[in-house]
């Protein structure tokens, strides 16, 4: 009761939070997992049965760089890649606290324009899509691209894990991946009902298979990549 009260009374304060949850995931010893359902502990796991040299990942609606991370773990463990959050505040923190990696300001879907953000009084469901309920704290309008554009000038030859968290686009984001999937090992991406999940399978094809689900994320793994014999 009194945390939604100061969630929805005094929404300024949970920057101070998210800055201290941060700082402490940042100077404590690594842990086993950071994501919301250690879907990151199974990925790590799956990942040390291939090469990882010049991997990298891509995080699209990271979110917070530590708290309910599904790259934190492999940063930790000597990996970088490509940050994708819309959220200027919580991209500073990844700025402070995950120096290797890239970061962008931006959103991503299946074509190029720009869109309206709304970020919740509770960061982790802010949205592009209009039709959610996310307790808007402000709004502000945001350049949206595909993941194909954004990584079209970049040298990735090898992304160990793609992983899609954006509230309502998920398939979108998908959608505008048709390059990229080609050099991506492993996909995480939320769904919200069966008939979505339909549908990213539909999008992925027989290249890739569904090997684990946790809550509503999906693991996805590229059948064509060979293990380290």
């Amino acid at each position: 009761m009194i945390k939604q009260i100061i969630i929805n009374k005094l929404p300024w304060l949970g920057k101070y939070k998210r800055w201290f949850v941060a700082f402490m995931g940042h100077v404590l010893p690594k842990k086993s997992t950071y994501s919301q359902h250690k879907e990151d502990k199974f990925i790590w796991e799956m990942l040390q049965h291939y090469n990882l040299k010049n991997s990298q990942y891509i995080d699209i609606g990271a979110n917070h760089p530590i708290d309910i991370s599904n790259t934190y773990l492999l940063y930790r463990n000597g990996l970088s890649g490509i940050i994708i959050e819309p959220n200027g505040e919580l991209l500073n923190l990844f700025r402070r606290f995950r120096k290797r990696d890239i970061v962008l300001q931006i959103g991503c879907s299946n074509s190029s324009t720009v869109m309206k953000f709304n970020i919740s009084k509770t960061p982790v469901i802010s949205s592009f899509s209009s039709s959610r309920d996310v307790n808007i704290y402000k709004s502000l309008y945001i350049p949206v691209m595909t993941i194909d554009m954004v990584v079209e000038n970049m040298d990735l030859s090898f992304i160990s894990l793609l992983t899609i968290d954006v509230e309502g686009l998920n398939l979108e984001v998908l959608q505008g991946a048709t390059l990229l999937l080609k050099k991506t090992l492993l996909i995480c991406i939320e769904f919200d009902s069966a008939e979505e999940k339909e549908k990213i399978n539909a999008q992925l094809g027989d290249n890739f298979e569904l090997i684990k689900t946790f809550d509503c994320n999906l693991i996805y793994l590229n059948k064509y990549f060979k293990v380290v014999e």
